[in-house]
């Protein structure tokens, strides 16, 4: 009976310890943009996404897919987006904190060549 109750004892202190531990686990605070391509170029680079364009290049309709180190990102990647002005983008990590991203595009008075 006594090594029983011991035996019960220990079994209830590491079934704590386990439960505990599972449950003090730090949520990943990443929320960083890592990739933000349309039509497969990068646009991102230095922690800056920016374009720019030739003049009558249409930007009010650019699809970008876009790779977090998060749990989302709004607006979502592969949604179009009017690019004629600037377009903030937000990624959340798992934790609940964000970073906010602007993308720029600027389209020049110079046509293509």
């Amino acid at each position: 009976m006594k090594k029983s109750l011991v035996f019960s004892v220990l079994l209830a202190v590491f079934a704590g310890f386990s439960f505990s531990s599972c449950k003090d686990k730090k949520k990943d605070s990443s929320c960083e943009i890592t990739s933000f391509k349309v039509g497969g170029e990068e646009w991102l680079s230095n922690g800056t996404i920016s374009k720019i364009f030739c003049k009558g290049t249409p930007v009010n309709s650019l699809t970008p897919t876009i790779t977090i180190s998060g749990v989302k990102v709004e607006p979502a990647s592969g949604v179009a987006q009017d690019f004629s002005k600037a377009v903030t983008y937000t990624v959340t990590a798992e934790d609940g904190s964000t970073k906010s991203y602007t993308v720029n595009v600027t389209v020049n008075e110079t046509p293509c060549p």
